[in-house]
């Protein structure tokens, strides 16, 4: 080929077709450039092939830390979880309303608790995989997409509960040792290894003096954080969950459903058009749910049961009772929200036999709490049911600084209990 080209050129010049041999060079020259940017294409594509697959095994690399760092983050949630539990019940049932008397199992009960105050539990995220990515060239390929705004989001997070759990694990660690300090001599071992008193006919005097001392209920009192940082290991594995699933599904975005899921956790609310106030019986990280009621004693009547909240309305206890949503935000210095840009409200529920009548309300910052502001009678079947109400019937709420974004009103004695799936405003 090379040698055919050279014949040619040789023949035009001995021919003096001079104007001839110049087109010839042109496209000989535009052959040559066209020949220098197909390979330049094609190193550039094997670039990025290599880019890719590299980068690719460093997500999946991630994902394999964080997957560990989730199974962890579940233990640790059940862990205290059930300690928070179990200091809440040592609370209630020994110190508030006092047993007189205790057999084995109360002792026993009781010493498991203490014996494990000193055995302090952490979170230590696997960030080799998120560091290499970091230092390689390939963060910028995740620049703008959601999955880079994922992983920042998770290793700040785990920054933060690494923080909030040193905090409480020392002031733990000071409250334990002023205990036992106090305690020294037998009291703290009897309160731990109260099988070696049980013939000392002062066990019981003993024992309950200790459980009812100022510091031993303050000490209990701090264990009762435990259960408050759930939500905390609830979020981080959600987090970290979602982000091994888009590695398996090889997505760089969040679908409309994920965006919505997440409305609290990455954008401002002002930016969602659609506000998912319950998923599948899951109330959002930002919201919160309170059981108001016309009695005196706390009444515990809303459970997450099978992808759904269940409300019990009990029979002949209360005159009216209203389980209601509260705005939780920003650690509770968001209390408000503008609901300007939504228009109705969608509701998935069902009644447990059907033919449960309530309200459904909605208050702004300023309403009182007298029962005055405008409401939505709704009438339940037995069988799931999609409810449709525009906002603008909730005529009394300022739209624009809403307090409690969605309420049930029971009145009368009659009980009842009803179930909701979803609740959306958009």
């Amino acid at each position: 080929m090379i040698k055919f080209f050279r014949r040619l050129r040789q023949q035009l010049l001995s021919e003096s077709k001079f104007t001839k041999y110049l087109i010839y060079a042109i496209g000989e020259i535009v052959l040559v450039v066209i020949g220098i940017l197909i390979a330049l294409q094609i190193n550039n594509w094997n670039e990025e092939r290599v880019q890719e697959k590299e980068l690719d095994g460093l997500k999946k690399s991630i994902s394999s830390a964080i997957a560990s760092d989730v199974k962890y983050l579940k233990l640790i949630r059940t862990a205290r979880e059930s300690f928070g539990d179990q200091s809440d019940s040592i609370l209630k049932t020994y110190i508030i309303n006092p047993k007189t008397v205790l057999v084995y199992d109360d002792f026993a009960f009781i010493s498991e608790i203490f014996r494990e105050l000193d055995k302090t539990i952490y979170y230590q995220p696997n960030l080799s995989a998120f560091e290499a990515l970091k230092n390689s060239i390939y963060l910028s390929k995740l620049q703008n997409t959601d999955m880079e705004l994922l992983l920042n989001s998770f290793y700040a997070a785990a920054e933060r509960l690494q923080k909030q759990e040193e905090n409480y694990n020392q002031s733990l660690k000071i409250l334990y040792q002023a205990w036992l300090n106090k305690f020294r001599n037998k009291d703290a071992d009897l309160i731990m290894s109260f099988w070696k008193y049980l013939t000392d006919d002062e066990i019981q005097e003993r024992f309950l003096k200790v459980l009812n001392d100022e510091l031993t209920k303050t000490l209990l009192t701090k264990c009762l954080e435990e259960s408050a940082m759930i939500d905390v290991y609830d979020q981080q594995i959600t987090l970290g969950e979602k982000y091994v699933e888009m590695v398996e599904k090889g997505e760089l975005n969040f679908d409309a459903q994920t965006k919505i899921d997440f409305s609290g956790t990455f954008y401002s609310y002002a930016e969602i058009d659609v506000l998912n106030l319950l998923v599948n019986g899951k109330i959002p990280p930002d919201f919160g749910m309170i059981y108001a009621h016309s009695g005196k004693e706390l009444y515990e009547g809303i459970v997450q049961e099978d992808e759904a909240l269940m409300i019990t309305y009990p029979e002949k206890m209360f005159e009216w009772g209203a389980p209601y949503f509260k705005i939780n935000a920003l650690k509770g210095r968001v209390k408000e929200m503008d609901f300007t840009r939504y228009k109705n409200l969608s509701l998935e529920m069902k009644g447990e036999l059907g033919g449960e009548q309530f309200t459904l309300m909605m208050k702004d910052k300023y309403d009182p709490p007298d029962g005055s502001e405008s409401r939505v009678d709704i009438t339940l079947t037995n069988t799931w049911e999609k409810f449709e109400v525009p906002i603008d019937q909730f005529e009394t709420a300022d739209k624009k600084i809403i307090e409690i974004p969605m309420g049930f009103v029971f009145i009368g004695d009659e009980g009842k209990t009803i179930y909701i799936r979803s609740i959306q405003l958009n």
